[in-house]
């Protein structure tokens, strides 16, 4: 058996790691004299490799993923074949923490090495897109920063986003004609210079599953919630609350009128509804301002307006953000009822009542300690 082969296969973890230096600077040495994909040392003489016959990987790379999970990940696509050598080689390079997010497609005729220099940032000349998307917003609004960022038009990214294909973990509990809002995960993502709307929104899918991972969905199912449910409750609570320390106490009076059949009674929901006119969002953009909302606007006539139809709307309003996924997965167990805009605060925090008494006088309803 070859000598790179043997110490690589992942039969001889200890004997690898121990001569994992060593080992590094002959697989590199190797790669760039023999100037082929793949290259064995066998006793003095360099050979190439047969030639492989596997096909091409599509791979998410997601922001913050360590280098260790990444490797493991290839060798279960069968890109690499080893995840220790891609290990070694990582540290040996330095490249263990300079990953670059994306979607890539991955042969596994390329060597480890060109797999590496592909998913990391060699040196400061290589050029990469950083795009960030804060929590609470639409599809379309997303659309717009992207094509700021130079994703292309905006038109692109709403596309690839009603055509993404979801994890099946997310994809499974989806109700028919209800489309991706709130799927795509607000976050940072750098991703290579050239990257298309599709890749970026693919990414952002993708980080979704990771991030709402399977302890959170979990312990959502033991509330009774399917992640679709989780996402269109937090949607809401990402945009009814400014203050952290409030987003469970909210998701808990979301559930009290839940369980008692109410209407949400949500101004977010009303206003995700009045953006269905152009015309309003010409005259006031994608959120119309609570303190602008009509008499009419909170009867707008919409399974999505919580003000006029009771338990939760068909889908997500905007995308949440992990804190408000877990406010309503771990949301907190109180006598709360209702909740409003705290009018002896500055900060947008809420005044919490049990009864509809206390809820109409400012000066009996509870505050959130701080």
């Amino acid at each position: 058996m070859p000598l790179l082969r043997w110490l690589f296969s992942g039969r001889s973890l200890l004997m690898a790691l121990g001569f994992g230096l060593v080992i590094a600077g002959v697989i590199v040495g190797a790669a760039l004299l023999a100037g082929t994909p793949r290259a064995t040392l066998e006793g003095d003489i360099l050979e190439p490799e047969p030639t492989c016959t596997g096909s091409p990987q599509r791979y998410i790379l997601s922001e913050g993923i360590a280098a260790e999970d990444v490797a493991d990940q290839l060798e279960e696509l069968g890109v690499i074949r080893s995840s220790v050598q891609f290990n070694v080689l990582a540290s040996f390079l330095g490249l263990q923490n300079r990953l670059v997010s994306g979607v890539y497609t991955l042969h596994p005729c390329e060597s480890t090495i060109a797999i590496l220099r592909r998913i990391t940032v060699v040196g400061e000349d290589v050029p990469t897109i950083r795009v960030t998307f804060p929590e609470g917003l639409r599809i379309e609004e997303m659309a717009e920063i992207a094509q700021q960022a130079g994703f292309g038009p905006a038109e692109e990214f709403i596309a690839a986003a009603r055509d993404v294909e979801l994890p099946l973990t997310l994809a499974v509990e989806l109700p028919e004609g209800v489309g991706h809002e709130g799927y795509l995960f607000p976050d940072t993502y750098i991703v290579p210079l050239g990257s298309t709307a599709a890749e970026l929104v693919a990414l952002m899918a993708e980080t979704l599953h990771l991030r709402f991972s399977a302890d959170l969905r979990e312990a959502a199912a033991r509330r009774g919630l399917t992640p679709h449910e989780v996402l269109t409750l937090a949607s809401i609570v990402e945009r009814e609350v400014l203050v952290p320390e409030e987003r469970a106490v909210v998701a808990g009076v979301f559930f009290n009128r839940i369980e008692a059949f109410d209407r949400l009674g949500a101004d977010a929901t009303t206003q995700y509804c009045i953006a269905s006119d152009p015309a309003s969002v010409e005259a006031y953009g994608w959120w119309k301002p609570g303190d602008e909302l009509t008499f009419a606007d909170l009867d707008c006539d919409s399974p999505y307006n919580t003000r006029r139809y009771a338990g939760l709307p068909p889908g997500p309003i905007a995308s949440p953000g992990l804190a408000s996924i877990e406010a309503v997965v771990y949301a907190e167990d109180t006598d709360y009822y209702y909740y409003a805009v705290d009018i002896f605060s500055d900060d947008g925090s809420h005044c919490f009542a049990i009864s509809f008494e206390e809820h109409d006088n400012p000066n009996r309803c509870q505050r959130i300690d701080r």
